[in-house]
């Protein structure tokens, strides 16, 4: 479990979210990202950045990690939850950060307050903990099919859900938490005086009456949800509603999970939503009701809204900048980065293309020379009897050809050998320690036979 304190938030300066956001951005098309990368990325000096990543490491917000073969800094929870805070506060959300009130199998829920001392609800989606793994399989955030860090996956379920909560809010029909905020994984909400369904008993009723007006008005939520918005909720059970105090308003909560009616599996989980409030009054109140929506019954004309929804997810995406750092500055050397890298192969593939057609041209060269030595031997016996001589000083073409694929190999060692020395940290690489660690082992078994010798 990740713990929020942001303590250290009051002391971090401008550089040092310049590169944890470009850790963030390395992350992008790195699993580990090098020490090289988040320099270009940042444009800062080679030594501040440097001494910043080893503060950044030390105070869990990266972690430096070697993998088989490239070592690099990878982004922590506590370091991304720095940086949607840091934005928050830049925009004058919030201001002060209280103690812990929720925690799922998929978030954790914190009280804040602006200001005005104002108090809001900030949920920090937290996918990958061990009891929710198959989140991947359940959900369809990432549609483009490619494998994905936790923290995208994360990110990508809180703009979801800040977009199903602000159609559904302007729509002023179904009852939910005022949407404020978001950036990156957290949402920014507002904070309902109640309890959880879960947490009512028989005592907090007045009379059994109550139980069953408290019973269609969930059931008559899910099938507004359904026919005024061709939306289910997928987990409409007694720990995502909320009941208002004094009252027995519901309010819903937590809607990452949500799915149009036209999806495949909409049947299987519109009827687990039903069972699921069964259930639960049965449990809890010993109430049965032949109340029970059907599926069927419901009005499919209105499944064009996830349209509106998906619209709203991209501005959302849009609007996830932070303000406190020249993030385009950010984009544009990570493009020059991208870029050049790509110059340097094309470079690479030009230059053996070109050696290959002077190589191939040498031969044909060749070839000529050889019929026309002939020639000239004949003419040169020839002449010799009339008294003719020429002298003629060249390289012959098959040296010429030797030193190019000479040359050639040399180039393709260099280039070996600098893409084998890249992400390096410190003074020593993945590739130098391999070897180094291999020569160990060698001079351990030659010491063991007592047959010592230098190994270079």
């Amino acid at each position: 479990m990740v713990k929020l304190d942001v303590t250290l938030l009051r002391y971090m300066t401008r550089d040092d979210f310049r590169v944890l956001t470009s850790v963030e951005m390395g992350t992008k098309n790195h699993e580990l990202v090098p020490k090289s990368l988040i320099h270009s990325i940042s444009s800062l000096r080679s030594g501040s950045v440097s001494k910043i990543l080893v503060q950044l490491t030390q105070n869990k917000l990266i972690s430096y990690e070697r993998g088989k073969r490239f070592d690099g800094y990878r982004l922590t929870y506590r370091g991304y939850d720095f940086l949607a805070l840091n934005v928050l506060r830049n925009r004058n959300i919030i201001t002060s950060v209280g103690n812990q009130i929720g925690v799922g199998k998929e978030s954790d829920v914190y009280i804040a307050s602006n200001e005005s001392g104002q108090q809001f609800v900030i949920k920090l989606h937290r996918l990958g903990r061990t009891c929710f793994r198959k989140v991947s399989e359940k959900r369809d955030y990432n549609k483009s099919g490619f494998k994905t860090n936790w923290i995208y996956l994360s990110r990508l379920a809180a703009m979801r859900e800040f977009a199903f909560m602000k159609v559904l809010f302007e729509n002023k029909s179904i009852p939910i938490p005022e949407p404020i905020d978001c950036n990156r994984h957290c949402l920014v909400m507002e904070l309902i005086d109640g309890k959880l369904l879960n947490h009512l008993s028989k005592d907090d009723m007045k009379c059994e009456k109550d139980i069953e007006i408290l019973y269609e008005k969930l059931m008559n939520l899910i099938i507004k949800l359904s026919n005024d918005f061709g939306v289910i909720h997928g987990d409409f059970n007694e720990f995502n509603i909320i009941i208002k105090s004094g009252t027995l308003e519901p309010v819903l909560i937590d809607f990452p999970q949500m799915i149009s009616v036209s999806h495949s599996s909409a049947q299987t989980y519109f009827d687990r939503d039903v069972n699921c409030i069964v259930e639960f009054f049965v449990r809890r109140f010993n109430y049965e009701s032949d109340f029970m929506p059907c599926f069927e019954s419901i009005d499919k004309e209105n499944s064009d809204k996830m349209i509106q929804i998906n619209d709203v997810v991209e501005q959302i995406d849009d609007k996830d900048i932070d303000i406190d750092i020249d993030f385009k500055d950010l984009m544009i050397n990570n493009q020059n980065v991208e870029s050049s890298s790509k110059i340097e192969e094309n470079n690479e593939k030009i230059v053996e293309n070109e050696m290959m057609a002077n190589i191939e041209r040498l031969e044909l060269v060749e070839d000529l020379d050889s019929k026309q030595s002939q020639s000239q031997d004949n003419y040169s016996d020839e002449s010799s009897d009339r008294g003719v001589s020429s002298v003629a000083t060249t390289f012959a073409p098959q040296q010429i050809k030797e030193k190019l694929q000479r040359e050639r190999k040399l180039k393709d060692n260099r280039l070996k050998a600098n893409k084998a020395n890249k992400n390096i940290k410190g003074e020593s690489s993945a590739f130098r320690r391999r070897r180094k660690d291999d020569l160990a082992t060698v001079n351990d078994d030659l010491k063991a036979y007592n047959c010592e010798r230098e190994l270079y």
